[in-house]
């Protein structure tokens, strides 16, 4: 059975929120001076975080419109038992950073190209491409974490990976995959897999085969060597799965580096600047993975102000 039309919606709205924040972000990151690279940031950034925290409103705008949306067209009536604020995912990074200390990565980028030997000019064209990546990464983080935050105020919701083929070899491994309401999504830059809420009676329909994936040539990082062991006969999920668990393991340390950032920085009033967010540090996946049942988690949420 095919995910839900809204699913396609969804996914079909944040690739138009991404060409726009990547033109804006490109049009200001041309601004960039490549004799002066913390003086021109310090001009640009106020723009570059207003208008990606736009793109992070609109896609957590979307995607609270998607889980109703959603779950309706697979005949499953499971009302919210909060309102989840769009605004919680605006202008703060997945990691509950506050969101000009992510995009500074990018300012960091191109000193450690300078420092490799690469001039100025060299430096910011490399750099643009960390850039571009954060951009759209973080335009499906704020959709992906607003969907968790709708389905953990819903009973018995929780979800399917689905993948946006052609994908990487990690995520076509964990295509179809059912996730509980309070599991990480395992997810790498640029990843643009989408949540589909549903319940476990009904998810089994959306699953979808790594076998599939390769028969019709859409995993794209494969090596030649892989191809060939395939085609010799090798176990494709075996194959797929080698470097899996050296990416989860890398994964969870990133999650506890930024974390562990995070709360560096948060302040007893919140994340300052004038703008206070009630996301813990680690972010609202992380915050619910500590959680052991619903009650706890829809409990917590209005605790810490992220639900009404």
């Amino acid at each position: 059975m095919p995910p839900p039309p809204a699913t396609a919606d969804l996914y079909r709205t944040l690739q138009r929120y991404q060409l726009l924040l990547l033109t804006a972000g490109r049009r200001l990151w041309g601004q960039m001076l490549p004799a002066d690279f913390d003086g021109s940031w310090a001009r640009i950034a106020p723009q570059m975080v207003a208008f990606t925290a736009g793109a992070q409103l609109a896609s957590a705008q979307a995607a609270g419109a998607y889980v109703p949306a959603a779950l309706d067209q697979q005949g499953i009536d499971a009302p919210p038992e909060a309102a989840v604020s769009p605004r919680v995912f605006s202008g703060v990074a997945f990691d509950g950073r506050p969101l000009d200390t992510l995009l500074e990565g990018a300012v960091r980028s191109a000193k450690g190209y300078a420092a490799a030997g690469r001039d100025g000019g060299d430096a910011l064209a490399l750099a643009q491409r960390w850039l571009e990546g954060a951009l759209q990464t973080i335009v499906t983080d704020a959709a992906r974490d607003m969907t968790a935050a709708e389905m953990a105020v819903r009973p018995k919701v929780a979800y399917v990976r689905m993948v946006n083929p052609p994908c990487c070899s990690r995520c076509a491994v964990l295509a179809g995959k059912w996730y509980s309401h309070n599991d990480i999504l395992p997810r790498h830059r640029r990843c643009d897999c989408t949540l589909i809420p549903s319940q476990e009676n009904v998810a089994g329909d959306f699953t979808t085969s790594a076998a599939e994936l390769h028969k019709r040539g859409l995993i794209t990082d494969l090596t030649a060597d892989q191809h060939k062991r395939i085609s010799d006969g090798a176990d494709l999920n075996k194959v797929l799965n080698e470097g899996r668990d050296r990416w989860r393991a890398d994964l969870a340390l990133e999650r506890k580096r930024a974390k562990a950032a995070a709360q560096r920085l948060q302040t007893p009033d919140g994340w300052g600047a004038g703008t206070p967010n009630p996301l813990p540090p680690g972010g609202i996946q992380d915050f619910l993975s500590h959680l052991t049942n619903r009650v706890q988690a829809l409990n917590e949420m209005k605790a810490h102000g992220l639900v009404t």
